[in-house]
C-alpha cells in the first residue's frame, strides 16, 4: 500500500514542527523541582551579593575570615558571591587570587532558612538569614554533626 504526497507532506510538517519546538522551547520536566520565590523575603533576595564581615561564636565580626581579609578582584582576590535567580537558581563563585570557582544549584527560602542545592553533592546547605535593609542580610550556618561552631556572615548587595 501506497502513502499519499499529502499525507507524506503532513507527517514531514509535523516531524519538522516538533523538533522545532523541542528545541526552542524549554522541557517542562526541567521546571520541576525548581522553587519560584514568591513571598517578600524571596524576591528581596533575588540578585548579586558578597560576602563582606564573618564572625565565629563569641567573637566579634571581621572584614576577613580566618585572618585572611575580604579583596573582590586583583592578585590578592578573597571572596565570595553568591547570585540568586527569579527561578530558583543560584551561582556561588569562590575568587582566591587570580582564580575563580563557580558552582551552580537551587535555592529556596521559607522564612528565615535558606537551603542550597549546589550539583553534584547530596546534601543540602541550610542556613538562617535575617535582612537588615533591602541590601544586606546576616547568614547563620550551622554545621551539624560537626566540631565546627558555625559561622555568621554579613553580605551585601552588588
Amino acid at each position: 500500500m501506497m502513502n499519499s504526497p499529502v499525507s507524506i507532506k503532513r507527517t514531514i510538517i509535523l516531524a519538522l514542527c516538533a523538533l522545532v519546538l523541542s528545541i526552542f522551547l524549554p522541557p517542562l520536566y526541567a521546571q520541576e523541582n525548581r522553587p519560584s520565590p514568591q513571598d517578600k523575603e524571596s524576591t528581596q533576595l533575588v540578585g548579586k551579593w558578597e560576602i563582606y564581615e564573618t564572625k565565629e561564636p563569641g567573637k566579634p565580626y571581621l572584614s576577613a575570615y580566618k585572618g585572611r581579609p575580604f579583596v573582590s578582584k586583583g592578585a590578592n582576590a578573597f571572596t565570595l558571591i553568591l547570585e540568586y535567580r527569579n527561578d530558583g537558581t543560584f551561582k556561588r563563585i569562590a575568587r582566591i587570587g587570580e582564580s575563580e570557582t563557580a558552582e551552580e544549584g537551587t535555592w529556596s527560602l521559607a522564612g528565615h532558612e535558606l537551603r542550597h542545592k549546589r550539583k553534584g553533592v547530596q546534601e543540602e546547605e541550610i542556613m538562617y538569614i535575617r535582612f537588615d535593609g533591602r541590601d544586606r542580610y546576616v547568614s547563620t550556618e550551622v554545621f551539624e554533626d560537626s566540631s565546627d561552631p558555625g559561622l555568621f556572615a554579613k553580605f551585601k548587595r552588588i
